[in-house]
């Protein structure tokens, strides 16, 4: 695994935990920080055995959001030069996203603008009890960057995700789960167990169908369902032929959990 000073980095059976790293900042989101981000995301998604990942932060905030010092610092460029950049910045941090097993946020406290488009990039969310979130772009004197606008409606619908943005307002984890940001709220000493235990679940699942699922899931958005049977029928037709297939077939029959090698 490669060395990082932003982040941490920890893979052990078929689960890796990405870790924003500056909890003495509240793990405001800097280049530095997107860029380990974005080859962390690069180097997992070459592993041929990583099964899921877990992000959280490190001490008592998820993500403060952008660090104010990288701001001030896009203001001083042209106009032609802060597109560009910001562009480059979110796609860092946006790198989640592509990553091809299923992601899970634990939301370990604030999660606040920038700081909350990150998990909003990943499959699942998980918030521990006293976490605040929200979008306060428009509070700051922005648009929402980072997909912000993006993904909240996605997951919230349009009415819900007008209110938060246009009034910036944060909201705790209990309102959050309430409006369909997060999926579950735990206490904060129980939140990684929650996520390890999912991560779990996940694992012992087949690894080429969850795989294909979630490319299915996030291509039906803006599809039809004609496009979506015939991508089923399609990622359905690899499985049949694979050992996974049989082995679970098999399990089920024998009343017993299956044994997938992911061939």
């Amino acid at each position: 695994m490669s060395d990082y000073e932003e982040i941490r980095l920890d893979i052990a059976d078929g689960i890796a935990t990405l870790t924003l790293h500056r909890p003495a900042e509240r793990n405001a989101m800097t280049p530095a920080m997107g860029e380990e981000v974005a080859a962390a995301c690069r180097e997992l998604s070459a592993l041929d055995g990583l099964r899921a990942v877990i992000v959280t932060g490190a001490g008592s905030a998820f993500a403060a959001g952008g660090k104010f010092d990288f701001i001030e610092d896009v203001t001083k460029l042209p106009p032609g030069e802060r597109t560009t950049r910001m562009n480059w910045f979110y796609r860092l941090f946006l790198a989640i996203a592509e990553v091809p097993v299923p992601t899970i946020a634990a939301i370990n406290g604030h999660a606040i603008g920038a700081g909350l488009c990150f998990p909003l990039a990943c499959d699942l969310r998980l918030a521990a009890q006293g976490a605040r979130m929200g979008l306060n772009f428009v509070r700051l004197g922005l648009h929402p960057g980072m997909g912000g606008s993006f993904l909240l409606p996605r997951l919230v619908g349009i009415a819900r995700a007008a209110d938060l943005i246009f009034t910036g307002r944060l909201v705790d984890a209990a309102e959050a789960k309430e409006l369909g940001l997060v999926n579950e709220v735990l206490p904060p000493e129980k939140l990684m167990p929650r996520a390890l235990e999912i991560a779990g679940e996940i694992v012992r699942n087949a690894p080429i169908a969850v795989r294909q699922t979630k490319q299915s899931l996030y291509a039906s958005l803006g599809g039809t369902l004609d496009a979506a049977l015939a991508r089923e029928a399609a990622a359905q037709s690899i499985d049949y032929g694979t050992a996974d297939l049989l082995e679970g077939i098999t399990a089920a029959r024998e009343k017993r959990a299956p044994r997938f090698r992911g061939e």
